[in-house]
């Protein structure tokens, strides 16, 4: 490709939806010191809102080149990031998000360890601005240390890797497990990884919606379809058959609920009912954040119990799609 150096790192951001985030970004990104040339490529996954308008001003605008692709169809995270560090130019591609805020040293600590190193993460933390947005529902992301999961919101691969191992795999749907398949390909083949803990993003804490948590779940399949693929890792990443400690009660309390229907006067019942609902509200506890008051858990516990049916019925339609329990 002609010109290919005149950039030492490309930047690839997918994104959807949320052209009001891309100013702060794109300032974020702006602000990198201790760097030299970069640049910048957007992957619209065919947006709904103003998206394109805003990329457009941004490339005109911005002190460093941007590439803005347009999807013609939302075709999910995996497609769009491999778009982007095919399009992109550097021989060191860094991924990050639009609910994303490097700091300014970001993009230099990043380089820097992709000198000696293939797969590079970086540190994730919640964004200190938003600590108002906590609640029960709220969705960020912390990363202190090499967990193995290794999310794109803040990684940096050698463009060779990308290319002998293929870029993500195109058959995950949804923003879920697709990065860390990825990484682990990575990591068989050779690569070598390490942890950038100075290469600090920051992560959007977003507003406590119940809606949205229920509308999540169905991201969950990519886990189900991880584990398939690389069945090693459920020991590696700690998870058994059940993905959240709320799923086991939550199952325990749906039998219970249809024993109760079927015999609702039968005082055993209704007393092994109240002891699951007690471990269900224990273990709800220990997931999700405070509500405002205490009394605020009266409305907590019943709604997250929704979300972890939800969450569930999920987990087990992969399980039987990727024929690997995952519940």
């Amino acid at each position: 490709m002609a010109g290919e150096h005149t950039v030492s790192v490309s930047v690839v951001v997918p994104t959807y939806n949320r052209s009001k985030r891309l100013p702060t970004l794109v300032e974020a990104l702006a602000a990198q010191k201790g760097v030299g040339a970069f640049e910048v490529v957007f992957v619209d996954d065919a947006s709904t809102d103003d998206t394109q308008l805003t990329l457009d001003r941004i490339a005109a605008d911005a002190p460093f080149p941007v590439t803005a692709v347009r999807q013609a169809s939302n075709r999910g995270p995996a497609i769009g990031r491999n778009v982007g560090w095919r399009m992109a130019r550097a021989p060191l591609i860094c991924f990050t998000d639009d609910d994303c805020l490097p700091t300014d040293t970001w993009l230099a600590e990043m380089v820097a360890a992709l000198g000696s190193n293939d797969v590079v993460q970086g540190r994730t933390m919640p964004n200190p601005a938003h600590e108002a947005n906590r609640g029960p529902f709220s969705h960020t992301l912390t990363i202190g240390w090499e967990m193995g999961y290794y999310e794109t919101a803040n990684m940096g691969y050698r463009r060779e890797v990308l290319e002998r191992v293929g870029g993500f795999d195109e058959t995950f749907r949804y923003a879920y497990g697709e990065d860390c398949e990825l990484a682990w390909r990575a990591i068989d083949s050779g690569a070598t990884t390490y942890f950038a803990d100075d290469a600090l993003v920051y992560h959007d804490i977003t507003q406590s919606s119940w809606r949205t948590a229920l509308r999540n779940t169905r991201r969950r399949e990519g886990m189900v379809q991880l584990f398939q693929r690389r069945p090693e890792l459920r020991c590696r990443l700690g998870k058994g058959v059940f993905y959240e400690p709320t799923h086991l009660p939550a199952l325990v309390g749906i039998g219970c609920a249809v024993a109760l229907v079927q015999s609702p006067r039968a005082p055993a019942r209704w007393a092994a009912s109240a002891a699951v609902g007690l471990w269900y509200a224990k273990s709800c506890r220990r997931i999700r954040g405070r509500p405002r008051s205490r009394l605020g858990w009266l409305g907590v516990v019943p709604a997250s119990f929704v979300v972890d049916v939800a969450d569930i019925g999920v987990l087990a339609q992969a399980s039987i799609r990727y024929r690997t329990l995952q519940l």
